[in-house]
Order: structure tokens, then sequence, then C-alpha cells
């Protein structure tokens, strides 16, 4: 359906008709600047290789607020807009959960958001805490929490703002999946944003708006089809994919697409999808100008990286410090009791089976159930700490999990997991992070008399009845973390894999937190998932230790 037909069609009143009809003389320009799956995520991220420097660092609200303030005062009719996910991912979350977020973007001066799937993490109680206090429109047309007493009335399919004078209408969509990512309850439901997106341009329409912008929680392929089936809107701002679109002045920062990916519409007219990465690591400016009718006509855009190089905002810094003296306390708090030593070291978990390695593949898996994951993989090289027996802390673990990895779940054929346990065990001899020394829901044998890409003999999967064989024709979905599932440490079979994949934006640190506070004491044992075939001599256990040619280390 043509914007012109939607109004012939008689969807649109006849006095709203007259108002659409007398066009204004002259385009408008305004400049779209986005942030989008923040993850409480207020310091930087560190430990970054950027133009082949290493351990460098990216975003930070003091850094984002200090971009914004002088956008405000040099960019053409700016409009601040976050594309969902503020909540979940960091000890700050934990704290405040939320409270600390909301303060900083209305520091920002976000104009709109749109509710993520980990808006939900809390249930309805959480998310309805977070709007008590906030200054900003909340939005979501395919979500129906009209039967939710706590946020009935709350979140409106769509906004409309002011910005240079002009009437701005904001449509904001969440991801249909948050009813299994997350915990909305009973009550809070998710509709196909496609016709939810079409309903709300009309009303928008029917109210004179011309200037509308979709903000989507939905994901990178995800609005490229919404792009394609509506009509009326040519500018979509998106999150949840946690996709970095377009070049950076950092190689190593590999972009998913271009910024903006152009789509053609129904109308055969180009939409605008972007989206700005993850944890405001980076920002995206998208200045775009529409003609009198509300059609673009001209559009340049790029996204500008949170580096060390950019200036940042005295009095944020100071507000984090300060929201950050609980964290101290927060670290020391006992989460549960290890019985045994639960064994990271770096020898062990770089080439065979370890009980922490299978307590943290066993959290994976456990938390992503609902998202019908039924494998997990876990790469050596992102457990980088022992715990001793006694109490856990909230500080061990994370000292265990650093990198702020998030859980992704994503479908992969047999074939395909083949090919990831190959490249797991292709640089055992290197003790390289690669191998994939947590793994539940399946089980592996690799000799190491075969030369590598050859190695893995034998592969099973859990089920109902049992291990089965693998089958290297069917489709699995499993879960793994967001490092190895981009295609870090050589997993490409992850990084290419069509079909089903989520950024589940749970942190491994915490996920693993979350699974040890549901007993008092563990005691992981070592449960024969991982085989090892003609281990070369002197690189075999002994006892309770792991001997190798040069090294002895004491579990």
């Amino acid at each position: 359906m043509r914007r012109r037909d939607v109004l012939k069609a008689g969807l649109v009143g006849g006095a709203a008709l007259a108002g659409l009809t007398r066009a204004q003389n002259g385009n408008f320009t305004m400049t779209i600047v986005h942030i989008n799956d923040t993850h409480a995520r207020l310091e930087p991220t560190g430990g970054l290789t950027l133009g082949g420097q290493q351990n460098q660092r990216l975003g930070g609200f003091a850094r984002v607020i200090s971009l914004f303030d002088r956008l405000r005062g040099t960019a053409t009719n700016p409009l601040f807009l976050h594309a969902g996910d503020v909540f979940q991912g960091t000890l700050y979350f934990n704290q405040y959960q939320g409270l600390a977020d909301r303060y900083f973007l209305h520091r920002m001066g976000i104009r709109a958001m749109a509710p993520g799937n980990h808006e939900y993490n809390l249930g309805p109680d959480g998310l309805a805490n977070f709007l008590n206090g906030v200054r900003f429109p909340v939005v979501s047309a395919n979500t129906d929490v009209s039967r939710e007493p706590k946020l009935a009335g709350r979140i409106k399919p769509y906004a409309v703002v002011s910005v240079g004078g002009q009437r701005v209408g904001i449509i904001g969509l969440t991801t249909p999946e948050t009813s299994i990512l997350s915990s909305p309850g009973p009550n809070v439901r998710f509709t196909d944003p496609v016709p939810a997106t079409q309903q709300a341009v009309v009303e928008l329409l029917a109210k004179g708006v011309k200037y509308i912008v979709v903000l989507s929680h939905l994901g990178y392929p995800q609005d490229q089809e919404l792009a394609r089936k509506v009509t009326g809107v040519q500018v979509i701002v998106g999150g949840h994919s946690h996709t970095l679109l377009g070049q950076t002045p950092f190689p190593e920062l590999r972009p998913g697409g271009a910024y903006p990916t152009i789509v053609k519409n129904p109308e055969n007219k180009d939409v605008l999808v972007v989206q700005a990465w993850e944890w405001a690591k980076v920002v995206g400016r998208l200045q775009v100008t529409f003609n009198a009718q509300g059609e673009l006509v001209a559009h340049q855009g790029q996204v500008i990286p949170m580096s060390a190089n950019l200036p940042e905002d005295r009095f944020a810094l100071d507000a984090i410090a300060a929201y950050g003296l609980p964290i101290a306390a927060l670290r020391a708090q006992v989460v549960s009791r290890a019985a045994v030593a639960l064994n990271g070291e770096r020898n062990d978990v770089r080439r065979r089976e370890t009980n922490l390695a299978n307590l943290i593949a066993d959290a994976m898996l456990w938390k992503t159930r609902q998202a019908g994951a039924t494998i997990a993989l876990q790469n050596g090289g992102g457990i980088r700490a022992s715990i001793p027996a006694g109490n856990i802390t909230v500080g061990q673990v994370n000292e265990v999990l650093p990198f702020g990895n998030t859980l992704t779940v994503l479908e992969l054929k047999g074939s395909e997991i083949l090919a990831a346990l190959e490249n797991g065990v292709s640089q055992w001899e290197q003790i390289a992070g690669r191998f994939l020394s947590g793994v539940a829901g399946i089980r592996y044998t690799f000799d190491m008399a075969r030369p590598a890409g050859s190695r893995v003999t034998q592969v099973q999967v859990q089920t109902q009845t049992g291990f089965q064989p693998l089958d290297p024709n069917a489709t699995y979905r499993i879960v793994t973390n967001s490092f190895t599932a981009s295609g870090g440490d050589g997993f490409t079979s992850f990084r290419d894999a069509k079909g089903f994949r989520v950024d589940t934006g749970f942190s491994d640190a915490e996920v693993l937190i979350e699974y040890l506070r549901t007993q008092p004491s563990w005691e992981p044992r070592l449960e024969n998932r991982i085989t090892i075939l003609n281990e070369p001599r002197g690189q075999r256990w002994e006892g309770p230790f792991y001997v190798d040619s040069f090294l002895r280390v004491g579990v």
C-alpha cells in the first residue's frame, strides 16, 4: 500500500487529509543521535585492540554525555534516541536495577526509548519502577500491556515529539521473543511488528504527523525485513542484535553492514536502517532531510567511536564515581560455597575438561533452556581464574569471567558444531584459548595422533533417551558467548551460521552468579564430557596435578 493510498482508502479522516495536503514550503532536516543495548555499561569497556594498540577502551556514559552536549549545539535539530536494553550487564544493574542508568539517560537528553527484552528481566515490577521516574516516553507498538496492572497505560505505541518546531512521530517496537528471552509475566503480550507498525503509521498520518521514525528493538535482519513490508516509514533506528554498522578508523572493528543500510520499501523508496553496536562503544549520527510531504530526500551519517581521544564530562564522571561506591561491597557479597576447588587454571581449561568449565557450561544451558538451547559451548580462553574451596563471592566470579561477554543463542547444523569442535582442538599443542573445555548437553572425543582438522572422532548429543550420535544434517540450538558467536578464536562456523540467532544480553558472569545462588554449596566433578586419545607423553593428568614438559601446575 502506498502512502497516498492510505489516505485515499479512507483510513484517514477528511480534516486530517486536508492538513496533510497543505504541504509546507521547503524541507525539514533533523539529526538523529542514537545508542542501544547499553546494558548498564556506565564505565568504558576495556581490553580492546584498536588501531593495533592493545588494552584500549571504548564508551562510558561520561564520554557519551560530552558528545551529546556538543551535538546539541552543533547538529541540525538533534533528536536523541535509545533503542532498548538499558537493563542488565554489570554490577551497577545489580545494585540499582536500572535507576542509575535512568539518571544518565536524563542527563543525555534522551527524547524517547523503545523497551528491550531485558527491560523485563525483573518482571513487570522492575520495569514499572524504572518508568515511575522516567522523563521521556517509552514506546512499543507491538506490546500490549493493557492486562498488566503495573504497566497498563504506561507504554504507548508511539510518541509525538517536537524537533526544530516540527512534530515527529516515534514508533517503538520490541522483539516478540521477549516472552522466551525474559520475564514479562503472563499479562504482557507481544504481537507481529509489521501490522503493529503499519497501524501506528496510519494513526500518525491521521494526526497530521508527516515525519516518522521507527525506534526498534527487533534486530538488524528483522529491521531490514520490516523496511521491505511497511509503507510510510523511511528511517528505522534499531537495536537488539548488537550490530556494528559502518566504517570506523579501527580495522579491528568489522562492520556487519553499511551505515545506513538502505532497503527498498513497497513503494520502492529508500528506507534507512541504522544501529549503534552495543554498550555505548559507538554513537550513531544520522542526518535526514524530508520534503514537505514527509518523504526522505537526503541523508548522511556515520558511527562515532567513543574512544579515548574524546573528552569526558567531568560532572558525569563524578556521578559515576558516586554510584560506584557501593559496588565494592557488592563484589564481596557471598553467592554460594565451593565444597571443592574450582579449577580455572590456564593450562587446564585450554586443554581438557575441568569442573569449573563444566559448571559454567551448565549455567549457560540452565539460563537459556527457555530459549530452546540444548547445547552449551564455552571456550577455555574466556575462563581466567580459579576459585578455591570456600565461599564464592561476586568478585571472584567476575575474575573468572571478566570480559563482559553475553550469551548468544543460535542454530547450527550438526556439521557446523563438528567444525566448531575441530577448531577448538586444532591448536591444542599451543594451549590456545579456542579449546572448548566447557560443554553441556554434548560430549566429544578427539585423537591427538590425527592432524588438525580431523581430530574429533566422536560427538554425542544428550537426548531424553540418553546420548545419541550427532547428526550432521540436523539443526541444534546452542548457546555460546558473544565473543565466539561473532567468530572470535576462529569460530567461523558460529559467525557464518544462518537462521535463528539472538544475543540474549545476559552477562556470562551474572548468569553464573544467578546459577550458583540456586544451591548453598557446589561440588562439580569431571564427568567424561571430553575424552582425549593419544595424548602426548608428559602432558597428562597425574592425580590432582596437570604436568606438561615445562610446567607443573597445582590444581
